[in-house]
């Protein structure tokens, strides 16, 4: 559908407007106020709405909206096309055009363009069918978790016992994470880069790990992950990254090369025998006498996968059995590792895609029938593992939104952005994005308890927890989650959605209350806003009078500025940006009670027991997640 306003013809993009010879383009701003007339059924959209969508939650003045639609009044050269509906909001008189009736010239250009996308899109697809010359199956889409993330660099990690233990480095430092509860926690530091790198970890707890100490090669193994050293076995530095798979207890492989002029290729070293000895049930030989290196191995079953790397440096992924071998997937750059289950085999493609390979019986002879779980990303996808019978992957990340505490005693992070949290009943709860939908997670006394993912195209921003029930709410509405599905209990467009554990209101088009009997939300006061959780109920501003109210209209406080609400350690204060940071002020004193160290993101921000928690930005190169199947 293409829209006209005063005979300006808007783009299909609503970012342009065009009339003859005259052009101008529309403010993102612009562009969200037509978006919401163009979809509302009569052009009319109320003022809480516009507000709202346009500004979020950022606190705005009345003449902010008649300044846009001034705007877009002199911008159209119509002030009859946008009308004031007192008290109410705008209407819109716009004209709706079926795209054939728009200029066929611009039709034309549209066919030319989807057939170039089309003929593009075939030829990807015959690059990646020619890359791996398999038949591929799409699966359905998958749902990833977010497990590790940090500024520095991912070398290699391993599980045991629910905790994730990873190497890490810098420009100049090396690290040792543990990783509990989201909470990561450096072991070992080191002031040089590459001090710590391949680490594998056996279900009993023992640990190998190669590092380089005083400026020499090492691999230490570990009674329990990086405690209680049991044994040491040297390497020279031509084996900059061997790679290392447990076989049982006591015996793991290794690939090496003890002759540095030899090939590097898989040994088995016994712990119990303190001996070291060549693979010989497998025949490594090369085929052509030429030097190899098996720069990664994978048992399983009687045989071996080994990504395998040539005199001429090019990589492929073979499988190995006696005398037997077999090339299932050549690279045109160097993976880091493949990952190996009972039935299955991931690795990473040619275009930064992840696929995963059924393995039969026989996988000499089976057919490679590639099944294709996530296409290509913009981020690099790296270092696959099947650990404690899941499936974990790395990916480059960007700038993304995390909690802190004004303390600087709290941190977390979750999927690809946090939307909103909340602390009622001494329960953090969290809200945030996924490549799917959402997730969200509950901490009490530090410790997640809980931990929901769920696929939805519903636009959620605001999560609240009432009587043990999580509670969503956004543009479409208020929603309870039951059984990780979501019921919906209100149409309420919510700017804000606020529990203290015994009241919850929703701010929208006035203030309402959640009533638990009828299970629903009923208007309370149409002239209300500012809503925030106190120990003295559900607070919100009445604009008729300016009095900050609870959910039964009686006088709490009077406010000072006009500015948003929050109580912390007992007291009624104003929380508002000072350059870049956010100030919590005290209404009766003035006084400022707390400073962030930025600028809370999106206005979130709440008090945590003697802490403030606030959403701010976090640059994270390297990130470790777990992947979910549908």
């Amino acid at each position: 559908m293409n829209y006209k306003i005063n005979d300006f013809l808007i783009s299909p993009d609503i970012h342009l407007a065009s009339k003859n010879n005259e052009k101008f383009e529309l403010t993102s701003q612009e562009i969200i106020a037509l978006k919401l007339f163009f979809s509302s059924d009569d052009g009319f959209v109320d003022t809480q709405t516009l507000e709202s969508e346009i500004w979020g939650e950022r606190i705005v003045t009345k003449n902010s909206l008649r300044k846009l639609i001034s705007d877009l009044r002199l911008k159209f050269g119509d002030r009859e096309s946008f009308k004031n509906i007192r008290g109410r909001g705008y209407k819109l008189t716009f004209e709706s055009i079926e795209p054939s009736t728009v200029n066929h010239k611009k039709v034309t250009s549209y066919k030319y363009l989807f057939t170039l996308l089309f003929i593009i899109l075939i030829c990807i697809v015959a690059i990646l069918s020619y890359s791996y010359k398999g038949k591929v199956k799409t699966l359905p889409k998958v749902s990833t978790q977010t497990v590790f993330e940090s500024k520095d660099y991912i070398l290699d990690y391993a599980t045991h016992n629910n905790t994730l233990f990873v190497t890490a480095r810098d420009k100049n430092t090396s690290k040792l994470y543990k990783v509990l509860n989201r909470q990561n926690t450096v072991l070992m530091s080191e002031n040089y880069s590459g001090a710590y790198r391949g680490l594998e970890i056996h279900t009993s707890g023992r640990t190998i790990m190669h590092m380089v100490e005083d400026s020499k090669c090492k691999i230490k193994i570990y009674r329990i992950p990086v405690e209680d050293q049991i044994d040491e076995i040297p390497c020279n530095r031509q084996n900059a990254f061997p790679s290392f798979d447990w076989i049982d207890e006591n015996r793991f492989y290794i690939t090496f090369n003890v002759d540095p002029s030899s090939s590097i290729k898989p040994f088995v070293y016994d712990l119990t025998t303190k001996r070291l000895e060549e693979v010989f049930s497998i025949n490594f030989e090369s085929e052509n006498k030429k030097n190899f290196i098996d720069a990664y191995i994978k048992g399983h079953n009687d045989g071996v996968f080994s990504l395998r790397e040539n005199h001429l440096d090019k990589m492929s992924l073979t499988y190995f059995e006696g005398n037997n071998r077999r090339t299932l997937y050549k690279f045109r750059a160097k993976p880091y590792s493949v990952a190996v289950a009972q039935q299955n085999l991931f690795f990473v493609g040619n275009n930064n895609e992840l696929f995963m390979l059924p393995l039969s019986d026989d996988i000499l002879s089976q057919d490679i029938n590639l099944s294709l779980l996530m296409a290509s990303q913009a981020t690099k996808i790296d270092d696959p593992l099947v650990l404690e019978e899941q499936l974990y992957f790395s990916l480059g990340n960007v700038t993304k939104e995390v909690i802190y505490s004004s303390s600087g005693d709290f941190t977390y992070s979750l999927e690809n952005g946090v939307r909103d949290f909340t602390y009622t009943d001494n329960v953090l709860t969290v809200l945030a994005l996924t490549n799917s939908g959402y997730a969200i997670e509950q901490l009490k006394d530090g410790l997640v308890f809980n931990t929901i993912y769920f696929d939805s195209n519903l636009s959620l921003r605001h999560i609240a927890f009432f009587k043990n029930e999580i509670f969503l709410a956004g543009a479409d509405g208020v929603y309870k989650l039951f059984e990780n599905k979501l019921i919906q209990i209100s149409n309420i467009k919510t700017i804000e959605l606020v529990s203290n554990g015994k009241c919850m209101i929703a701010e929208g088009d006035g203030i309402h209350l959640f009533e638990q009997k009828k299970h629903t939300f009923m208007k309370i006061v149409e002239q209300g806003e500012r809503a925030f959780q106190s120990e003295q109920g559900c607070l919100f501003v009445d604009t008729l009078t300016g009095n900050i109210v609870n959910e039964n209209r009686e006088i709490i406080s009077k406010q000072t500025k006009k500015r948003l609400l929050i109580e912390h350690k007992g007291k009624l204060a104003h929380r508002y940006n000072v350059k870049e940071q956010t100030h919590i002020v005290d209404i009766k004193s003035g006084k400022v009670i707390e400073r962030t160290r930025e600028r809370a993101r999106f206005t979130r921000l709440i008090s945590y027991e003697d802490d403030i928690l606030y959403l701010g930005g976090a640059d994270v190169n390297t990130s470790i997640l777990r992947l979910k199947l549908d």
